[in-house]
């Protein structure tokens, strides 16, 4: 069970109000971070007649810093996007009366935020994002006593309704988009380590960080951040290695297994193998590591910056350089997406490709998928997987049998959706030999499934087809616009296919019943459909 967030430390908040038992500094010096953040200045706040909220805000961002569960990019976030925009509302006078002091904030004055935000921003994203990131800061207030106003009171009620609709995010790329961006890879890591990339330093290293995105799907911070001794032997499988990494928020420490395998000198081709790229990547900055300075000298990532033959320093890649990396990587290699244009490769939306991926080989599982990539299976479903062109077409397929006769003594178990030739050691069912599959949401998919031309199977089959069009009605947001397409294409599938297979009268009379009345499973989830959406049940 993953650990709950403690967001507090020992280390007491500063006094927004009085004096503090230290003197206040208004500069917070930052630890090395792949932002290149060195520090975050309040002094231009100061003396403007709200000290308090500067006083505030810069205890609690210590506070949160030193409390492990933020990364010093998420601090520098919560300054530039939410405090930031924040201290220029209040100074610059769009308030007649506005809160000195953060005990003095009202729902009025942050209503009055959102609209200035709105106005400002009108694309929707941004202005999301400095509220979000305000709302943490505010949070971190209340939470030690700067104030006392409870959060559901102050904090507006969906401020951004329908943000979805703006905010895409990113797409995972399709097979044969990876197919390509593979190719790429493998001609740049062949000349990477036969010694002729023709390219700077930072593109070479940012060539073997997206191999090994491609390849672990891990967080941009996290990979940004991964020490040199991230690789160790697996426990059980010699052939594969764990590779570390550590995402602060969530369930921190995390392994992934790559395969290994030898990386020999080929004049033509190389294995773009996980635990080869990162031992390479540990072989080029190897010389790099006495040069670097103090907080890098662990990480991977090292390159030599500056003009060749001029004073030259040791950096490390952050997620703002390995993203101009990607661009030239596109470019250098003319990359198209499917739809003609350059292609778009990100950290993000490589891992999202992952997902995606394991969402296919697990045939589904989303909480196996979840907890390979590190978060909750609400994160994933909402946040990562996404139907694209091939996942539609193989959830289209109705690949059931059909049995217009009597079975000739073949044994088949009823279930809700219609029939089994194998509840306990079909493709969907646990295979303990004692219980059954409960997979009724998927059988249309499973090549166990059964539908024999009797009122009875039919009536539980077009019952689920009542439960589908339920769902469709529920889920009316525009994020789940593909996955409502999906459902009605399922829809249509059993229209057509029981019109097809069997006599018109019986296909007619079943469908009639499962409207009036539909079978009890499909109606206990209907009704709690219903009850989610506040009607009467």
């Amino acid at each position: 069970m993953p650990r709950s967030k403690n967001y507090r430390t020992t280390r007491p908040a500063a006094s927004a109000n009085g004096p503090d038992d230290e003197p206040f500094h208004p500069v917070i010096e930052l630890p090395g971070n792949p932002k290149n953040h060195r520090k975050l200045d309040f002094r231009p706040y100061m003396g403007r007649g709200y000290d308090g909220w500067v006083k505030a805000f810069a205890s609690v961002l210590r506070s949160l810093m030193a409390s492990g569960n933020f990364t010093v990019s998420s601090i520098v976030s919560l300054h530039s996007n939410g405090i930031k925009h924040f201290m220029s509302f209040l100074i610059d006078g769009s308030l007649h009366f506005p809160p000195k002091t953060p005990d003095k904030l009202s729902a009025y004055d942050l209503n009055r935020y959102v609209a200035r935000l709105k106005v400002r921003y009108p694309n929707g994203s941004t202005a999301k994002n400095c509220f979000a990131a305000l709302k943490t800061v505010l949070t971190g207030l209340a939470d030690y006593g700067f104030i006392c106003t409870a959060m559901e009171d102050l904090l507006p009620a969906n401020p951004f309704p329908k943000s979805e609709i703006t905010l895409a995010g990113e797409k995972p790329l399709t097979p044969a988009e990876m197919d390509r961006l593979a190719s790429a890879a493998k001609s740049d890591l062949i000349a990477i380590h036969q010694g002729r990339f023709d390219g700077p330093d930072s593109e070479a290293m940012g060539v073997l960080v997206l191999i090994i995105a491609m390849r672990t799907g891990i967080n941009a911070t996290p990979l940004m951040e991964m020490g040199r001794d991230c690789l160790t032997p697996h426990p059980f499988m010699p052939s594969l290695m764990l590779v570390h990494s550590v995402k602060r928020r969530g369930q921190g420490a995390q392994s992934q297994s790559i395969r290994q395998t030898a990386l020999h000198d080929k004049q033509t081709t190389i294995r773009m193998d996980g635990v080869a790229v990162l031992r390479k990547a540990l072989e080029l900055s190897e010389s790099l590591v006495d040069l670097a300075p103090e907080e890098l000298k662990n990480r991977i990532w090292l390159y030599r910056h500056g003009q060749p033959g001029r004073s030259q320093s040791v950096s490390c890649l952050n997620t703002g350089m390995t993203s101009t990396a990607f661009r030239n990587f596109v470019k250098r290699h003319g990359l198209l997406g499917d739809d003609g244009t350059p292609m778009r490769v990100t950290l993000a939306g490589l891992r999202k490709t992952m997902e995606n991926r394991l969402w296919k080989l697990s045939d589904g599982d989303l909480i196996t998928v979840a907890a390979i990539m590190g978060h909750a299976p609400q994160v994933a479903d909402n946040h990562y997987l996404k139907l694209d062109e091939e996942t539609k077409a193989e959830g289209a397929r109705f690949i059931g049998a059909a049995f217009a006769e009597a079975l000739r003594g073949e044994h088949l178990a009823p279930t809700p959706s219609g029939s089994c030739q194998d509840s306990l050691h079909g493709s969907l069912a646990p295979k303990d030999g004692k219980t059954h599959c409960e997979q009724f949401t998927h059988c249309l998919g499973c090549p166990s499934y059964a539908i024999v031309g009797t009122h009875a199977d039919l009536y539980r089959l077009f019952s689920f087809q009542v439960f589908l069009s339920r769902e469709v009605d529920y889920f009316n947001s525009a994020e789940w616009a593909e996955w409502r397409d999906h459902h009605r294409r399922l829809i249509d599938l059993i229209d057509c296919f029981t019109g097809d297979r069997f006599a018109i009268d019986v296909v007619d009379s079943a469908k009639a019943a499962a409207r009036a009345n539909p079978h009890p499973f499909w109606a206990a989830k209907i009704r709690r459909l219903d009850a989610s959406k506040g009607e009467a049940v």
